[in-house]
């Protein structure tokens, strides 16, 4: 099987099948949108709908040691809707694309691990090695939001500005699961009500998703931030205060703020205590 060209994400336009995909009604907006990061992931490695059966094989082949042998199956599911939704034929459910992946689970399957979380100190530590650019502002909105209020990475991706609603308490987040969350006020630096505004009001977003990705010349892609693109915030954040990125994931702050009760103490658990100095150098 030969290799696949890694394409850039501005440079790429979208299959119009894709999008028809994307905009499918028969789809709750949660899976619609988890279906599409997996979907938009495939789309900027190289790969095109429809895709045929050797173009999935080496997809997978490519990520199995990067990636766990249940991320590899769920992206098999998302392609494999991709297709059928739209009457094409489904080269995922072929013989070839089976015994790659039967391959795959005997030679690199391995047992999920259990997510680092990030507590309330590394949350400040993070934080307090943070700048003011544009990326800075969404990752510690991001990372307090996740935190405080203990969303999963899909309901970060699929928030909106049309769910926001602001509050004597804090903002009220309508998420696409349908349960309603609030996140509090907090004292600043750390208040995530605060971020939250912060990163809205500088990157003009006033309308779709929250929480978008932006290029290397640090404009506003206009598309969500997908559940991997999270866990790449994460990891870069852990790995500038001397903390191990493989342990953390797109998870870790809401794994962090259930264990520290985040949601009903938000401002007294963020102590900004002192970095190490190896950790400082990073700034």
């Amino acid at each position: 099987m030969g290799e696949f060209p890694h394409t850039n994400q501005e440079a790429h336009p979208l299959d119009p099948r894709v999008k028809a995909f994307a905009q499918a009604p028969a789809l709750t907006d949660a899976t619609r949108a988890a279906y599409w990061g997996d979907l938009r992931r495939f789309i900027d490695w190289g790969g095109a709908i429809p895709a045929h059966e050797k173009m999935v094989a080496t997809y997978l082949v490519e990520h199995a040691d990067s990636h766990k042998f249940a991320t590899l199956a769920r992206w098999r599911v998302s392609l494999g809707k991709a297709h059928s939704a739209q009457g094409l034929e489904d080269p995922t459910k072929t013989e070839l694309v089976n015994t790659v992946l039967k391959g795959i689970k005997q030679k690199h399957g391995r047992e999920q691990r259990r997510v680092a979380p990030l507590t309330g100190s590394q949350t400040s530590a993070v934080l307090n090695v943070m700048g003011d650019r544009l990326k800075d502002l969404r990752d510690k909105a991001l990372i307090l939001v996740g935190f405080s209020g203990g969303l999963r990475r899909s309901e970060l991706t699929s928030l909106t500005v049309e769910n926001l609603r602001e509050r004597t308490g804090g903002m009220e987040l309508s998420l696409s699961t349908g349960r309603l969350v609030m996140i509090p006020h907090g004292q600043d630096p750390v208040c995530p009500v605060t971020a939250l505004k912060a990163w809205l009001a500088a990157s003009g977003i006033e309308t779709g998703a929250v929480f978008q990705g932006i290029n290397r010349h640090g404009r506003i892609s206009g598309q969500p931030l997908t559940g991997h693109g999270v866990a790449l915030v994460i990891k870069e954040r852990v790995k500038a205060v001397g903390l191990d990125p493989s342990r953390y994931s797109g998870c870790s702050p809401r794994v962090g703020g259930i264990l520290e009760g985040a949601q009903d103490e938000c401002s007294g658990m963020l102590d900004f205590d002192p970095l190490p100095k190896a950790a400082h150098g990073h700034q």
